[in-house]
């Protein structure tokens, strides 16, 4: 029977309508989302997910991060208009007309309001929508992983960490070591060559001067073709592949907790690359297109090894772009590699040895950014993006070889993570999608054993040494294995799933020793 109180009545409509479209709203939103985030990041850890949201988003392009999000949103609130139109109106046709279910009992004919029957049906079915949608969303972050590792202690830091010290690394007794430039190529996976050279394109290879820079120098495969290094936990995403490939250790702090809080210290207790080498002697710098804030990237640099930061103030300042100049992330990389060599000629004139470090940007996800040097020979946007990379890096390394510095001068090509969007890797299983690695001018490469190898992030801090001529103790460190010297790295001897899972475990050990 319909409410007697009209008043009542209007009030109950109006409660229920709220209520069912807030929760259609969730549905929709959760389960949008999740799709959004698996078009545009692909594969991203819970640890990144985390880090990323538990942070500033001082110096990030969140226009760029978040470009492709506008179709969802309006996905979103079309849905969900729809929804609470739907649920006004059938509750007006409800009280409007009367609907009832009439029988007959006895003598006495019965009749029951649809009212109630239609609020429990349509509020199980949206519930029902709200669970498959929290559901689909739980298993695609594997939040019970996460969750489970965070409840089991690992001990494999006490076990295998090695610390560096001036004492385990030293330079040789009648040669000096050679300056470095450690370039980083943003989401520069193997992936993106032909099958025929060893990636996962059918007939392309989208990057045909790295492929031959790699058969031509140093490049550690886990194939027999061109192949690279895998994407544990703690590394896989920039500043984890920052930290772990210049520490030898996984990003492993915790990301809500630990006292690292506007990143006033950046893991004061890790010994690092920049540390090794500011011990002897060397001059850095850390070259990037963007805001070197953004995760903490200065900080890190600066506490670590007293780098120089160039970066998107910087180009303003010094007049490589105008003071109001932004693009992408800040500027493309075609500056950023102009930028590179002006900085290279100044620290090659100093009489200190010197580490330029540089992060590329222009083939950051969602898709890559299409600069004035791009071409058009492929018809979708990102493989001219990586396409153009592979150019711009060549001719770099070209320009490089054919200066004085060079002879004196180790040049080292790391991607930094598989790439976070589905662009060209789309059905590709991310334990197949290794990272890019090259070694130029590296000493210490005779006899190594470059290909089958099963390595991550952390093996790159003691090869970086060593192809630079130093010399390291047992050719560990952190936990790191130096790659030229044929010694099984930690994912040869453990496993790339349970070194990936003890990774992924809690570690009072680690919180004491490195935050």
């Amino acid at each position: 029977m319909p409410e007697n109180n009209p008043k009542k009545s209007r009030r109950n409509s109006l409660l229920f309508c709220l209520a069912a479209t807030f929760l259609s709203f969730l549905a929709v939103t959760i389960w949008f989302a999740r799709r959004w985030f698996r078009k545009n990041f692909g594969y991203l850890e819970m640890k990144a997910l985390l880090f990323t949201l538990g942070h500033s988003f001082k110096g990030a392009n969140v226009s760029v991060m978040f470009v492709s999000a506008g179709q969802y949103i309006a996905i979103i609130i079309g849905l969900t208009l729809l929804s609470a139109c739907a649920l006004g109106l059938m509750e007006y046709l409800c009280k409007k007309f009367n609907l009832s279910l009439t029988w007959q009992q006895g003598k006495r004919a019965q009749s029951l309001s649809l009212l109630k029957p239609y609020r429990i049906c349509a509020l199980f079915l949206i519930l029902c929508a709200l669970y498959i949608a929290l559901w689909r969303a739980w298993k695609q972050f594997n939040v019970s992983a996460y969750l489970t590792a965070l409840r089991e202690d690992t001990h494999i830091y006490e076990e295998e960490y090695v610390a560096p010290t001036p004492d385990t690394v030293s330079a040789p007794a009648h040669s000096k070591t050679k300056n470095l430039i450690l370039i980083y190529l943003e989401s520069m996976e193997t992936t993106y060559a032909s099958q025929n050279a060893g990636g996962a394109q059918r007939k392309n290879n989208y990057i045909p001067n790295l492929t031959r820079l790699a058969n031509e120098y140093v490049s550690f495969s886990n194939k027999s073709l061109l192949g690279g290094f895998y994407g544990v936990t703690g590394t896989a995403w920039t500043m984890g592949a920052l930290f772990s490939t210049t520490s030898g250790l996984p990003f492993s702090f915790p990301t809500a907790s630990w006292g690292m809080q506007n990143f006033r210290q950046f893991a004061p207790g890790v010994v690092t690359l920049g540390d090794m080498l500011a011990a002897k002697g060397y001059r850095q710098e850390f070259l990037c297109g963007s805001d070197s804030e953004y995760a903490g990237r200065k900080t890190y640099f600066q506490q670590h090894g007293d780098h120089e930061i160039f970066d998107l103030f910087t180009a303003r300042e010094k007049g490589y772009i105008p003071e109001d100049y932004e693009v992408w992330w800040g500027f493309e990389d075609e500056i950023l590699y102009r930028i590179a060599k002006d900085e290279l000629l100044h620290l090659s004139a100093g009489e200190q040895p010197f580490n330029l470090t540089m992060l590329t940007v222009d083939t950051h996800y969602p898709g890559g950014y299409v600069c004035g040097l791009c071409g058009d020979e492929y018809p979708l946007e990102t493989a001219n993006v990586i396409a153009c990379a592979d150019r711009q890096v060549d001719e770099f390394i070209r320009w490089c070889q054919a200066q004085d510095f060079y002879q004196d001068t180790v040049i080292v090509l790391l991607g930094d993570h598989p790439r976070m969007d589905t662009y060209l890797v789309e059905g590709v299983d991310f334990y197949d999608r290794t990272v890019y690695n090259c070694f130029i001018n590296a000493e210490h490469t005779e006899g190594a054993n470059l290909k089958n190898r099963a390595f991550t992030a952390l093996d790159m801090f003691p090869t970086i040494l060593s192809a630079m001529g130093f010399e390291i103790d047992n050719d560990r460190l952190g936990m790191g294995v130096n790659l030229f010297s044929g010694q099984e790295t930690l994912c040869e001897r453990m496993g790339l799933e349970a070194l990936d899972e003890e990774f992924s475990k809690y570690s009072e050990y680690y919180i004491q020793r490195f935050a």
